[in-house]
Order: structure tokens, then sequence, then C-alpha cells
């Protein structure tokens, strides 16, 4: 993971250790809001979670992506986001999710209910093996958002003015105080083209992009490609980090409480805003999470580029491992999820059971495919060695 040349950012290591990591406590809680309880602090912190973290690891990945490219060609890394994005894809919907999709169906009939059994929750073949992507819809938006972006880049190099352009205004941007309220009133203003308040779960229902969640998302991807070209506004990230995240986490109460949408969360769980219903005040709802989710990203991007300032054998593990934690999370966390409901332990303990088991299980799964294929390697060098 390059930051500019070839030394590694540990400060990116650790936003993406971090947004991974805290991807199974999310997904945790999201089983937990299935329940019979109506349980208000749950709801707000999936909302709050849910309002920044996607958007971080686009933009995280747009940072990337841009930087990979300075220092190859578009030929290669069109190959390489095939290559590292498109097969995953590819090998997982045809295995990760109809693992998921059973063990979902099996959980399925665990959950209370007032109303009968939906059709897709019933065992069938077409139920199983599907083509809706689970939380495979983050691979599919970002291969078709990487693949614009390189064609954007080709064409400004014809248009090096417009580019230098573009980069001009970014820094204007981001050196000024408006920064924040600008970012959140566009983000806000393309969130307006659906219904909720937030980002909602609609991307993980089909491989072919939602137009305003392709749109939404892939803001924040160019956000952080415009940021990687220029490594000296990092430094702008850094001053009041800890005032943004402060700033971030104090608005997020009262939005929730006033704007919380259950009907952005699959099976409407929780109890709407105060405000939620009233919609001459969507604007003002819309804005409040868009602030939430600058306020945050920055800081949580400011605060880690401050202080991550060295690496480590650990953080260096877990980055490579991340990406394979993504995958393969969701069948372990459900079917422990699952296998714990049915025991007399009390929620906390089976919530921490089951994210400390998942963690468990995916950085295990690593550790034996990484091992296998070294040892594959080291067989067929030696298996290539002259006598």
């Amino acid at each position: 993971m390059a930051d500019g040349g070839n030394r590694r950012s540990h400060h990116l290591d650790a936003i993406r250790v971090s947004a991974i990591l805290l991807l199974i406590p999310y997904h945790a809680a999201r089983y937990l809001q299935k329940g019979s309880s109506d349980s208000r602090a749950v709801d707000a912190a999936v909302w709050f979670v849910h309002s920044w973290h996607m958007p971080l690891f686009f933009a995280i990945s747009g940072f990337l992506a841009a930087s990979a490219l300075r220092n190859s060609s578009a030929a290669k890394q069109l190959r390489a986001r095939f290559r590292r994005l498109g097969l995953p894809l590819v090998v997982g919907m045809l295995t990760v999710v109809p693992l998921a999709n059973l063990f979902v169906i099996g959980a399925a009939g665990l959950w209370p209910r007032t109303q009968a059994l939906p059709p897709k929750r019933e065992l069938e073949i077409a139920n199983v093996f599907s083509w809706t992507p689970r939380h495979l819809w983050f691979i599919s938006y970002l291969l078709i958002i990487s693949v614009v972006a390189i064609g954007i880049w080709l064409a400004l190099k014809r248009a090096p003015g417009l580019g230098a352009a573009l980069n001009r205004g970014f820094r204007l941007l981001m050196t000024s105080w408006w920064a924040v309220p600008a970012l959140a009133s566009i983000s806000a203003a393309i969130l307006s083209t659906k219904a909720g308040w937030v980002a909602g779960g609609t991307a993980a229902g089909s491989l072919i992009p939602s137009p305003t969640l392709f749109a939404y998302y892939s803001f924040f991807f160019f956000f952080g490609w415009l940021l990687s070209g220029q490594p000296n506004l990092v430094e702008e990230l850094k001053r009041g980090a800890w005032t943004r995240l402060a700033a971030g986490l104090s608005i997020a109460l009262p939005a929730f409480v006033l704007f919380y949408e259950n009907g952005d969360f699959t099976g409407n769980v929780g109890t709407p805003g105060v405000l939620a219903d009233i919609g001459a005040l969507r604007p003002y709802g819309l804005f409040a999470v868009g602030l939430v989710c600058w306020l945050t990203l920055f800081g949580i991007w400011g605060v880690l580029a401050r202080h991550v300032r060295k690496g480590s054998r650990a953080l260096r593990y877990l980055a490579d491992a991340s990406f394979w934690i993504y995958l393969v999370h969701i069948p372990f966390l459900v079917a422990l999820q699952s296998s714990l409901a049915e025991t007399g332990l009390a929620v906390p303990a089976r919530y921490a059971l089951a994210v400390c088991g998942t963690l468990a299980l995916a950085l295990g799964t690593y550790s034996l495919v990484r091992w296998t294929r070294t040892l594959v390697s080291e067989r067929a060098r030696a298996g290539g060695a002259p006598g």
C-alpha cells in the first residue's frame, strides 16, 4: 500500500484495518436488529457507523487506486482491477454468497416475526444460488467506478489544463473552512434523488449499480483520488482531527433522534426519528447526515494519519488479510450467531462470542490459505530447480 513512491503508508493500513475490523461488529449488530426488542442504542450505533463507514472505504480505495496508477499504466491497472476485484467477485458469487444464503435461510426461522416467512427465505436452489451479491456489492461498485476513473484519467491526460484546474480547486476546497459543509451539501444533494436519509441497503440487492448510490459512492472515491494527487493535503486532515471527530459524534446523536428512517435498512427496524415523516425537512436531515459523514471521515483519517507513523508486523499482517476477512466474514458470522441464538446466553455474551469467533475463523482461514500458497510455491520452485 503505497503513498507515493514505494514507501508503505502505515496510516492507510491502519484505516483499512480499522474499517474492516469494524465491519464484523457492524454486521453482527444488524443481526441483533432483527430481534424482538427495539433497542435504540443498537439502532443508533448501526446508523452512525453506516453513515460514514462505506464512504471511508470508497475514499481509501480512490486514494490507493490513484497512487497505483501514477506508478503504473492504465492498461496494467485495468488488468490489475479485473484480477483483484473481478476474479474475487466471480469466485465469491459462486462460493461465499451461496454459503451465506444457506446460513441466512437457516437462521431466518429463528428471527421473531409477525408475518409468514418470505419466499426468499425458503430453502430452494434459486434462493441459495442467486444473483444477489450481499456484501460483495462493494466489489461490484468499486470495479465499475475504478474502470470509469481510469477512463477519466486518460481523458484528463489529453487536457492537462483541466486536470490542473481540478487540482487547484480541490486544494482551495481542502484548505478552506467550508470544506466539510460543501462536501456535505454535495453528498446530500446526491442522496436527495432516493428515498430515505442515508445510503440504504439497496446496493446489496443487485450486481447492477443503483444510479444514485453509484453517484454517491463515486463522489467519495474521487475525493480520495484527488487527495492522493496532493499528499500535502493529508496534513490538512491532521489539523483539528480530534475536533472534527468529536463534532461528528456530537451531531450524530441529535441527527439520529430527529431523522432516523427505519426504512433505510432491511427489515424496517427500530423507531423512526421524531421528524422523519416531515418531507419538507428532508434537505436538512440529509445535510445533517452529510455533516456526520464528512466530519467523522475527516476525523478518523486525520487522527490515524497523525498518530500511526510506524508500521508493525501485526498491522501489516492484518492489512494484507483485510480483503480476505471482508470476503468470508458473513457466512462465519451468520452461522455463529444462529447457533448461539439457540443457547441460553445473554445477548451481549452471544454478540461478543460471534464477533470474536468470526474474526478468529476469518484470520485462521487466511493463515491456512497463505501457508498453503507458500508451500505450493516453494514446491514448484524446488521442482523447477536444475538437478
